[in-house]
Protein backbone atom coordinates (compact mmCIF):
# COMPACT_ATOMS: atom_id res chain seq x y z
CA UNK A 1 0.00 0.00 0.00
CA UNK A 2 2.83 2.42 0.58
CA UNK A 3 3.72 2.73 -3.02
CA UNK A 4 4.37 6.37 -2.57
CA UNK A 5 8.15 6.14 -0.67
CA UNK A 6 10.51 8.99 -0.14
CA UNK A 7 14.24 8.28 -1.65
CA UNK A 8 16.79 8.64 0.92
CA UNK A 9 18.26 11.69 -0.75
CA UNK A 10 14.99 13.54 0.01
CA UNK A 11 15.24 12.04 4.17
CA UNK A 12 18.16 12.80 4.42
CA UNK A 13 17.22 16.69 3.15
CA UNK A 14 13.96 16.72 5.57
CA UNK A 15 16.16 15.97 8.47
CA UNK A 16 18.50 18.46 7.99
CA UNK A 17 15.73 21.00 7.44
CA UNK A 18 13.56 19.91 10.20
CA UNK A 19 16.73 20.44 12.71
CA UNK A 20 17.59 23.60 11.45
CA UNK A 21 14.04 25.03 11.59
CA UNK A 22 13.00 23.32 15.13
CA UNK A 23 16.08 22.78 16.59
CA UNK A 24 14.87 18.96 17.68
CA UNK A 25 18.23 16.99 16.53
CA UNK A 26 20.83 16.47 19.19
CA UNK A 27 23.30 16.43 16.49
CA UNK A 28 24.60 19.82 14.90
CA UNK A 29 24.46 21.05 11.35
CA UNK A 30 28.06 19.69 10.47
CA UNK A 31 26.93 16.31 12.04
CA UNK A 32 24.28 15.91 10.03
CA UNK A 33 26.00 16.69 6.74
CA UNK A 34 29.00 13.96 7.83
CA UNK A 35 26.60 11.67 8.53
CA UNK A 36 24.75 11.85 5.00
CA UNK A 37 28.58 11.95 3.37
CA UNK A 38 29.18 8.96 5.46
CA UNK A 39 26.03 6.88 4.72
CA UNK A 40 26.84 7.68 1.15
CA UNK A 41 29.98 6.70 1.30
CA UNK A 42 29.24 3.35 2.92
CA UNK A 43 26.16 2.49 0.25
CA UNK A 44 28.48 3.14 -2.85
CA UNK A 45 31.01 0.46 -0.81
CA UNK A 46 28.88 -2.25 -0.07
CA UNK A 47 26.11 -1.94 -2.73
CA UNK A 48 26.20 -3.41 -5.84
CA UNK A 49 25.64 -0.78 -9.13
CA UNK A 50 23.00 -2.52 -11.11
CA UNK A 51 23.25 -1.16 -15.26
CA UNK A 52 21.52 1.95 -15.89
CA UNK A 53 18.74 1.72 -18.63
CA UNK A 54 19.49 5.00 -19.61
CA UNK A 55 23.31 5.30 -19.79
CA UNK A 56 24.96 6.71 -22.53
CA UNK A 57 21.13 6.43 -24.78
CA UNK A 58 21.29 9.51 -27.42
CA UNK A 59 17.78 10.04 -29.02
CA UNK A 60 19.42 12.36 -31.76
CA UNK A 61 17.65 15.77 -30.56
CA UNK A 62 13.76 14.11 -30.74
CA UNK A 63 11.21 16.49 -29.89
CA UNK A 64 8.86 15.16 -27.33
CA UNK A 65 5.90 16.87 -27.30
CA UNK A 66 3.29 16.77 -24.14
CA UNK A 67 -0.34 17.74 -24.11
CA UNK A 68 -0.08 19.00 -20.50
CA UNK A 69 -3.72 20.88 -18.88
CA UNK A 70 -3.39 24.40 -17.23
CA UNK A 71 -6.82 24.20 -16.12
CA UNK A 72 -7.60 26.27 -12.65
CA UNK A 73 -10.58 24.05 -12.42
CA UNK A 74 -10.79 23.59 -7.94
CA UNK A 75 -7.52 24.74 -7.66
CA UNK A 76 -4.06 25.79 -9.11
CA UNK A 77 -3.01 23.66 -12.00
CA UNK A 78 0.02 21.25 -12.14
CA UNK A 79 1.63 22.76 -14.98
CA UNK A 80 4.13 25.04 -12.83
CA UNK A 81 5.31 21.93 -11.81
CA UNK A 82 5.33 20.25 -15.37
CA UNK A 83 6.12 22.76 -17.76
CA UNK A 84 7.21 25.47 -15.48
CA UNK A 85 8.44 29.57 -16.76
CA UNK A 86 10.87 27.92 -19.32
CA UNK A 87 13.29 30.10 -17.47
CA UNK A 88 14.82 30.67 -13.95
CA UNK A 89 13.20 33.24 -11.97
CA UNK A 90 14.44 32.61 -8.01
CA UNK A 91 11.63 30.85 -6.66
CA UNK A 92 12.71 27.70 -5.79
CA UNK A 93 10.49 25.20 -6.79
CA UNK A 94 10.17 26.81 -10.21
CA UNK A 95 13.99 27.31 -10.55
CA UNK A 96 13.92 23.18 -9.80
CA UNK A 97 11.78 22.22 -12.60
CA UNK A 98 13.46 24.41 -15.12
CA UNK A 99 16.81 22.36 -14.28
CA UNK A 100 14.93 19.16 -14.14
CA UNK A 101 13.66 20.03 -17.74
CA UNK A 102 17.26 20.76 -18.56
CA UNK A 103 18.78 18.03 -17.33
CA UNK A 104 16.90 16.07 -18.84
CA UNK A 105 17.20 17.35 -22.27
CA UNK A 106 20.76 17.51 -22.28
CA UNK A 107 21.08 14.02 -20.87
CA UNK A 108 19.05 12.25 -23.15
CA UNK A 109 19.43 14.71 -26.06
CA UNK A 110 15.96 15.51 -26.60
CA UNK A 111 14.01 18.97 -26.93
CA UNK A 112 11.08 19.16 -24.79
CA UNK A 113 7.90 20.89 -26.02
CA UNK A 114 4.58 21.81 -24.20
CA UNK A 115 1.46 21.70 -25.90
CA UNK A 116 -1.26 23.44 -23.57
CA UNK A 117 -4.79 22.45 -23.71
CA UNK A 118 -7.16 24.62 -21.28
CA UNK A 119 -9.91 22.10 -21.08
CA UNK A 120 -11.92 20.81 -17.80
CA UNK A 121 -12.64 16.90 -17.08
CA UNK A 122 -16.27 16.72 -19.35
CA UNK A 123 -14.40 18.03 -22.51
CA UNK A 124 -11.14 16.48 -22.89
CA UNK A 125 -11.79 13.13 -23.59
CA UNK A 126 -13.81 13.79 -26.40
CA UNK A 127 -10.68 16.01 -27.65
CA UNK A 128 -8.31 13.84 -27.20
CA UNK A 129 -10.52 11.00 -28.43
CA UNK A 130 -11.20 12.66 -31.81
CA UNK A 131 -7.45 13.60 -31.83
CA UNK A 132 -6.26 9.54 -31.76
CA UNK A 133 -9.25 8.29 -33.66
CA UNK A 134 -8.20 11.03 -36.49
CA UNK A 135 -5.07 9.74 -36.68
CA UNK A 136 -3.07 12.80 -35.75
CA UNK A 137 0.39 12.90 -34.48
CA UNK A 138 0.54 15.58 -32.79
CA UNK A 139 1.58 15.17 -29.34
CA UNK A 140 3.42 11.97 -27.62
CA UNK A 141 2.38 11.87 -24.15
CA UNK A 142 -1.41 13.09 -22.47
CA UNK A 143 -1.13 14.75 -19.20
CA UNK A 144 -4.59 15.20 -17.76
CA UNK A 145 -7.19 14.05 -15.56
CA UNK A 146 -7.75 10.41 -14.10
CA UNK A 147 -11.66 10.11 -14.50
CA UNK A 148 -11.42 10.58 -18.86
CA UNK A 149 -8.03 9.30 -19.47
CA UNK A 150 -9.14 5.63 -17.87
CA UNK A 151 -12.49 5.64 -20.00
CA UNK A 152 -9.88 6.17 -23.16
CA UNK A 153 -7.34 3.33 -21.85
CA UNK A 154 -10.59 0.96 -22.09
CA UNK A 155 -11.20 1.94 -26.26
CA UNK A 156 -7.49 1.09 -26.66
CA UNK A 157 -6.16 4.61 -27.40
CA UNK A 158 -2.68 4.50 -25.37
CA UNK A 159 -0.14 2.47 -25.88
CA UNK A 160 0.87 -0.45 -23.33
CA UNK A 161 3.86 0.42 -21.28
CA UNK A 162 3.52 -2.12 -19.32
CA UNK A 163 7.36 -4.34 -20.41
CA UNK A 164 8.94 -0.89 -21.69
CA UNK A 165 12.65 -1.13 -21.81
CA UNK A 166 13.12 1.99 -20.39
CA UNK A 167 10.27 2.37 -17.66
CA UNK A 168 12.11 0.92 -14.12
CA UNK A 169 8.53 0.32 -12.39
CA UNK A 170 10.25 -1.25 -9.22
CA UNK A 171 11.92 2.30 -8.55
CA UNK A 172 10.89 4.67 -5.81
CA UNK A 173 9.87 7.46 -8.11
CA UNK A 174 7.04 5.35 -9.83
CA UNK A 175 3.70 4.37 -8.30
CA UNK A 176 3.67 1.05 -9.06
CA UNK A 177 0.84 0.34 -6.94
CA UNK A 178 -1.17 2.95 -8.27
CA UNK A 179 -1.18 2.18 -11.45
CA UNK A 180 -1.54 -1.64 -10.80
CA UNK A 181 -4.95 -0.56 -9.75
CA UNK A 182 -5.85 1.08 -12.60
CA UNK A 183 -5.25 -1.88 -14.82
CA UNK A 184 -7.61 -4.63 -16.33
CA UNK A 185 -5.49 -7.98 -16.42
CA UNK A 186 -1.71 -8.50 -15.57
CA UNK A 187 -0.44 -7.84 -19.07
CA UNK A 188 -1.69 -4.41 -20.38
CA UNK A 189 -0.87 -0.76 -18.43
CA UNK A 190 -1.83 2.35 -20.45
CA UNK A 191 -2.40 5.18 -17.32
CA UNK A 192 1.21 6.48 -15.78
CA UNK A 193 1.42 8.01 -12.25
CA UNK A 194 5.31 9.17 -10.93
CA UNK A 195 6.92 11.82 -8.95
CA UNK A 196 7.25 13.53 -12.93
CA UNK A 197 3.75 13.37 -12.64
CA UNK A 198 3.18 15.52 -9.32
CA UNK A 199 -0.25 15.90 -9.66
CA UNK A 200 -1.33 12.81 -8.17
CA UNK A 201 0.90 14.26 -4.65
CA UNK A 202 -1.13 17.60 -5.05
CA UNK A 203 -4.66 15.55 -4.99
CA UNK A 204 -3.82 13.92 -2.35
CA UNK A 205 -6.77 14.57 0.41
CA UNK A 206 -5.85 16.10 3.22
CA UNK A 207 -7.97 17.17 6.23
CA UNK A 208 -7.15 20.64 7.69
CA UNK A 209 -7.61 21.96 11.03
CA UNK A 210 -7.41 24.83 13.08
CA UNK A 211 -4.61 24.22 15.91
CA UNK A 212 -5.21 27.86 17.86
CA UNK A 213 -9.31 26.63 17.86
CA UNK A 214 -8.40 23.38 19.62
CA UNK A 215 -6.34 24.90 22.28
CA UNK A 216 -9.48 27.24 23.49
CA UNK A 217 -11.11 24.18 23.38
CA UNK A 218 -9.15 22.80 26.36
CA UNK A 219 -7.53 20.30 24.06
CA UNK A 220 -3.53 20.02 23.19
CA UNK A 221 -2.57 19.40 19.54
CA UNK A 222 -0.08 17.09 20.41
CA UNK A 223 -2.63 14.64 21.63
CA UNK A 224 -4.76 14.67 18.48
CA UNK A 225 -1.00 14.38 16.44
CA UNK A 226 -0.12 11.42 18.64
CA UNK A 227 -3.30 9.64 17.74
CA UNK A 228 -2.44 9.43 13.99
CA UNK A 229 1.03 8.53 14.81
CA UNK A 230 -0.12 5.57 17.25
CA UNK A 231 -2.91 4.47 14.25
CA UNK A 232 -5.80 5.27 16.22
CA UNK A 233 -7.28 8.18 14.04
CA UNK A 234 -10.57 6.76 13.37
CA UNK A 235 -13.57 8.26 12.76
CA UNK A 236 -15.30 7.91 15.80
CA UNK A 237 -12.27 9.88 16.55
CA UNK A 238 -13.20 12.73 14.20
CA UNK A 239 -16.55 12.86 15.51
CA UNK A 240 -15.56 13.36 18.89
CA UNK A 241 -13.14 15.96 18.22
CA UNK A 242 -15.60 17.82 15.92
CA UNK A 243 -18.49 17.58 18.47
CA UNK A 244 -16.03 20.19 21.25
CA UNK A 245 -16.23 23.02 18.15
CA UNK A 246 -19.89 23.48 17.73
CA UNK A 247 -21.27 26.85 19.47
CA UNK A 248 -24.66 28.46 18.60
CA UNK A 249 -22.70 31.97 17.63
CA UNK A 250 -25.80 34.28 17.14
CA UNK A 251 -27.29 32.76 20.36
CA UNK A 252 -30.54 32.23 17.93
CA UNK A 253 -30.91 28.30 19.03
CA UNK A 254 -31.25 27.35 15.57
CA UNK A 255 -28.48 25.63 13.76
CA UNK A 256 -26.85 27.83 10.80
CA UNK A 257 -24.62 28.91 8.68
CA UNK A 258 -23.26 31.52 11.55
CA UNK A 259 -22.33 29.17 14.12
CA UNK A 260 -19.18 27.59 14.74
CA UNK A 261 -18.94 24.04 13.64
CA UNK A 262 -16.75 21.44 14.27
CA UNK A 263 -16.21 20.20 10.82
CA UNK A 264 -17.46 22.23 7.37
CA UNK A 265 -17.09 21.64 3.42
CA UNK A 266 -18.94 21.03 0.36
CA UNK A 267 -22.18 18.37 0.19
CA UNK A 268 -21.71 14.88 0.59
CA UNK A 269 -20.25 13.89 -2.90
CA UNK A 270 -16.45 15.29 -3.29
CA UNK A 271 -16.45 15.31 0.30
CA UNK A 272 -17.33 11.88 1.42
CA UNK A 273 -14.46 10.42 -1.58
CA UNK A 274 -11.84 10.73 1.10
CA UNK A 275 -13.77 8.77 3.74
CA UNK A 276 -14.63 6.20 1.39
CA UNK A 277 -11.09 5.23 -0.04
CA UNK A 278 -9.38 6.25 3.54
CA UNK A 279 -12.12 2.95 5.02
CA UNK A 280 -10.14 0.96 3.07
CA UNK A 281 -13.19 -1.19 2.42
CA UNK A 282 -12.94 -4.27 -0.61
CA UNK A 283 -14.02 -2.76 -3.74
CA UNK A 284 -12.89 -5.12 -5.72
CA UNK A 285 -10.78 -8.59 -5.69
CA UNK A 286 -9.15 -9.80 -8.40
CA UNK A 287 -8.42 -13.31 -10.00
CA UNK A 288 -5.07 -15.15 -10.81
CA UNK A 289 -5.18 -13.29 -14.16
CA UNK A 290 -5.77 -9.54 -12.67
CA UNK A 291 -9.27 -9.42 -13.78
CA UNK A 292 -11.37 -7.25 -11.30
CA UNK A 293 -14.62 -8.31 -9.54
CA UNK A 294 -16.42 -6.39 -7.55
CA UNK A 295 -16.20 -7.30 -3.83
CA UNK A 296 -18.11 -4.83 -1.69
CA UNK A 297 -20.86 -6.18 -0.11
CA UNK A 298 -19.22 -6.84 3.61
CA UNK A 299 -19.63 -6.04 7.51
CA UNK A 300 -16.88 -3.22 6.39
CA UNK A 301 -19.15 -0.98 3.60
CA UNK A 302 -22.33 -1.20 6.65
CA UNK A 303 -19.91 -0.16 8.46
CA UNK A 304 -18.84 2.82 6.60
CA UNK A 305 -22.76 4.03 5.30
CA UNK A 306 -23.58 4.08 9.28
CA UNK A 307 -20.51 5.84 10.19
CA UNK A 308 -20.47 8.43 7.54
CA UNK A 309 -24.02 9.33 8.11
CA UNK A 310 -23.23 9.42 11.72
CA UNK A 311 -20.71 12.06 11.23
CA UNK A 312 -21.71 14.44 8.09
CA UNK A 313 -25.37 14.68 10.21
CA UNK A 314 -24.07 16.08 12.93
CA UNK A 315 -24.81 18.88 14.43
CA UNK A 316 -21.51 19.76 14.81
CA UNK A 317 -21.30 19.13 11.37
CA UNK A 318 -22.17 21.85 8.08
CA UNK A 319 -22.01 20.40 4.24
CA UNK A 320 -23.87 22.81 2.82
CA UNK A 321 -21.05 26.06 2.18
CA UNK A 322 -19.70 26.88 -1.24
CA UNK A 323 -16.17 25.99 -2.06
CA UNK A 324 -15.23 29.24 -1.64
CA UNK A 325 -16.92 30.04 1.26
CA UNK A 326 -15.50 27.09 3.25
CA UNK A 327 -11.97 28.10 2.59
CA UNK A 328 -12.87 31.66 3.75
CA UNK A 329 -14.83 30.59 6.75
CA UNK A 330 -11.94 28.43 8.08
CA UNK A 331 -9.33 30.85 7.44
CA UNK A 332 -11.58 33.25 9.99
CA UNK A 333 -11.84 30.48 12.74
CA UNK A 334 -15.13 29.17 11.85
CA UNK A 335 -14.49 25.45 12.21
CA UNK A 336 -12.23 23.61 13.64
CA UNK A 337 -11.63 21.14 10.27
CA UNK A 338 -12.76 21.58 6.86
CA UNK A 339 -12.96 19.07 4.04
CA UNK A 340 -12.63 18.96 0.34
CA UNK A 341 -9.26 19.94 0.67
CA UNK A 342 -5.70 18.41 -0.91
CA UNK A 343 -2.16 19.09 -0.39
CA UNK A 344 -2.09 21.38 -3.28
CA UNK A 345 -5.17 23.63 -1.45
CA UNK A 346 -2.14 24.69 1.09
CA UNK A 347 -1.44 27.76 -1.18
CA UNK A 348 -5.55 28.95 0.07
CA UNK A 349 -4.92 29.18 3.86
CA UNK A 350 -1.04 31.01 3.61
CA UNK A 351 -3.06 34.22 4.99
CA UNK A 352 -4.96 32.17 7.75
CA UNK A 353 -3.89 34.31 11.38
CA UNK A 354 -4.64 30.65 13.45
CA UNK A 355 -2.21 28.59 13.86
CA UNK A 356 -2.82 25.71 11.15
CA UNK A 357 -2.13 21.86 11.41
CA UNK A 358 -3.18 19.27 8.95
CA UNK A 359 -4.04 15.03 9.47
CA UNK A 360 -4.87 12.17 6.88
CA UNK A 361 -8.02 11.11 6.73
CA UNK A 362 -8.83 8.73 9.75
CA UNK A 363 -8.94 5.06 9.45
CA UNK A 364 -12.86 3.49 9.38
CA UNK A 365 -12.05 2.07 12.82
CA UNK A 366 -9.20 0.85 14.87
CA UNK A 367 -8.55 -2.86 13.39
CA UNK A 368 -7.92 -0.92 9.76
CA UNK A 369 -3.83 -1.68 9.89
CA UNK A 370 -3.01 1.15 7.80
CA UNK A 371 -3.90 4.99 6.90
CA UNK A 372 -5.29 4.89 3.15
CA UNK A 373 -5.20 8.48 1.23
CA UNK A 374 -7.55 9.17 -1.90
CA UNK A 375 -6.81 11.29 -4.93
CA UNK A 376 -9.20 13.00 -6.13
CA UNK A 377 -10.83 11.70 -9.23
CA UNK A 378 -9.67 14.00 -11.57
CA UNK A 379 -6.11 14.18 -10.18
CA UNK A 380 -3.72 14.39 -13.75
CA UNK A 381 -1.97 11.12 -14.35
CA UNK A 382 -0.47 10.30 -18.19
CA UNK A 383 -1.10 8.28 -21.06
CA UNK A 384 0.89 7.70 -24.75
CA UNK A 385 -1.39 8.15 -27.65
CA UNK A 386 -0.85 5.09 -30.05
CA UNK A 387 -0.80 7.52 -32.45
CA UNK A 388 2.98 8.03 -31.05
CA UNK A 389 5.75 6.80 -33.49
CA UNK A 390 8.30 7.19 -30.58
CA UNK A 391 7.04 5.25 -28.15
CA UNK A 392 9.88 3.48 -26.57
CA UNK A 393 11.89 6.92 -26.43
CA UNK A 394 9.07 8.73 -24.73
CA UNK A 395 9.61 6.03 -22.09
CA UNK A 396 13.25 7.11 -21.83
CA UNK A 397 12.49 10.64 -21.07
CA UNK A 398 9.47 9.88 -18.42
CA UNK A 399 12.03 7.84 -17.11
CA UNK A 400 14.68 10.33 -16.75
CA UNK A 401 12.02 12.84 -16.29
CA UNK A 402 11.04 10.99 -12.46
CA UNK A 403 14.41 10.62 -11.76
CA UNK A 404 15.05 14.29 -12.03
CA UNK A 405 11.82 15.17 -10.37
CA UNK A 406 12.73 12.70 -7.38
CA UNK A 407 16.37 14.25 -7.25
CA UNK A 408 15.53 17.72 -7.46
CA UNK A 409 12.14 18.88 -7.79
CA UNK A 410 10.35 16.68 -5.23
CA UNK A 411 13.25 17.90 -2.45
CA UNK A 412 12.01 22.12 -3.53
CA UNK A 413 8.66 21.18 -3.19
CA UNK A 414 7.71 18.80 -0.92
CA UNK A 415 10.19 19.07 1.48
CA UNK A 416 10.61 22.97 1.27
CA UNK A 417 7.55 24.62 -0.06
CA UNK A 418 4.99 22.27 1.78
CA UNK A 419 6.61 21.34 4.71
CA UNK A 420 8.53 24.46 5.82
CA UNK A 421 7.34 27.12 3.77
CA UNK A 422 3.65 26.66 4.56
CA UNK A 423 3.24 24.15 7.69
CA UNK A 424 3.37 25.61 11.00
CA UNK A 425 5.00 22.78 12.98
CA UNK A 426 7.48 19.88 12.83
CA UNK A 427 4.40 17.46 13.12
CA UNK A 428 2.23 18.72 10.85
CA UNK A 429 5.20 17.71 8.61
CA UNK A 430 5.09 14.54 9.71
CA UNK A 431 1.67 14.11 8.64
CA UNK A 432 2.12 14.90 5.40
CA UNK A 433 4.21 11.64 5.02
CA UNK A 434 1.41 9.80 5.91
CA UNK A 435 -0.54 11.54 3.65
CA UNK A 436 1.91 10.90 0.85
CA UNK A 437 3.24 7.62 1.74
CA UNK A 438 0.06 6.15 1.87
CA UNK A 439 -1.31 7.07 -1.76
CA UNK A 440 -3.83 4.25 -2.81
CA UNK A 441 -6.71 2.77 -3.88
CA UNK A 442 -7.67 4.28 -7.74
CA UNK A 443 -9.77 1.64 -8.92
CA UNK A 444 -13.38 2.92 -7.59
CA UNK A 445 -11.95 6.89 -8.64
CA UNK A 446 -11.57 5.88 -12.48
CA UNK A 447 -14.30 3.79 -13.07
CA UNK A 448 -17.12 4.42 -10.45
CA UNK A 449 -19.54 6.37 -13.19
CA UNK A 450 -18.13 3.55 -16.14
CA UNK A 451 -19.74 0.86 -13.27
CA UNK A 452 -23.13 2.19 -12.58
CA UNK A 453 -21.90 4.23 -9.85
CA UNK A 454 -21.63 1.27 -7.35
CA UNK A 455 -18.02 1.97 -5.81
CA UNK A 456 -18.81 5.54 -4.76
CA UNK A 457 -22.42 6.93 -5.08
CA UNK A 458 -25.05 4.08 -5.75
CA UNK A 459 -24.44 3.05 -2.10
CA UNK A 460 -22.50 5.56 -0.01
CA UNK A 461 -22.90 9.41 -1.42
CA UNK A 462 -26.18 8.81 -2.75
CA UNK A 463 -28.07 7.10 0.91
CA UNK A 464 -25.51 9.48 2.44
CA UNK A 465 -27.79 12.54 1.11
CA UNK A 466 -30.94 10.78 1.62
CA UNK A 467 -29.63 10.11 5.44
CA UNK A 468 -30.28 6.56 4.61
CA UNK A 469 -27.79 4.10 6.59
CA UNK A 470 -29.04 0.55 4.95
CA UNK A 471 -26.10 -0.40 2.76
CA UNK A 472 -27.57 -3.85 1.93
CA UNK A 473 -30.43 -2.26 -0.11
CA UNK A 474 -28.55 0.48 -1.59
CA UNK A 475 -25.76 -2.23 -2.73
CA UNK A 476 -29.28 -4.99 -4.01
CA UNK A 477 -30.51 -2.04 -6.28
CA UNK A 478 -27.13 -1.43 -7.87
CA UNK A 479 -25.53 -4.82 -8.50
CA UNK A 480 -27.06 -6.32 -11.60
CA UNK A 481 -26.47 -3.24 -13.26
CA UNK A 482 -23.24 -3.09 -12.32
CA UNK A 483 -22.01 -6.63 -12.79
CA UNK A 484 -23.13 -6.24 -16.83
CA UNK A 485 -21.30 -2.89 -16.80
CA UNK A 486 -18.37 -3.91 -15.38
CA UNK A 487 -18.27 -7.18 -17.42
CA UNK A 488 -18.86 -4.42 -20.59
CA UNK A 489 -15.78 -2.78 -19.15
CA UNK A 490 -13.73 -6.17 -19.45
CA UNK A 491 -14.76 -7.22 -22.59
CA UNK A 492 -14.37 -3.79 -24.55
CA UNK A 493 -10.76 -3.52 -22.89
CA UNK A 494 -9.66 -7.01 -24.06
CA UNK A 495 -11.35 -6.36 -27.68
CA UNK A 496 -9.46 -3.03 -28.05
CA UNK A 497 -6.13 -4.18 -26.29
CA UNK A 498 -5.59 -7.46 -27.75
Amino acid sequence: MKNLKIKSAILALSLGLMQLLYGCGAASDTDAVETTLNSSETDESTEETEPDVLEGLDLGGETIRFYTSISDYDYETSNNYIEGSGEENGDVVNDAVYYRNLNTEEKLNVELEFIQTDQLWDTIGSDIQKTVMAGDDIYDVVINDLYPLANLSIEGLFHNIKDSEYIQFDKIYWYDDYMNDLTIGNTKMFLLAGDFFIDVIRNAHALYFNKTMLTELGEDPDDLYQLVLDGKWTMDELLRYSQLAYKDLNGDAQIDKEDQFGYITVGTWGSAIPFMISADISFIERDKDGIPSIAMNNERSVTLLEKLNQFFWDSASNSTFAQDEIITRFAAGQSLFVGFQRLGSIDAFRAMEDDMGLLPYPKLDAEQSEYVTSTHDITEVGAIPITCTKTESVCAVLEQLCRETNEVVLPAYYETALKVKYVRDNVSAQMIDIIHDNISIAFPLAYNNKVNGIFLSKCFSDPLTAKKTDFASAYTAAEPAAITALQTIIDTFMENNE
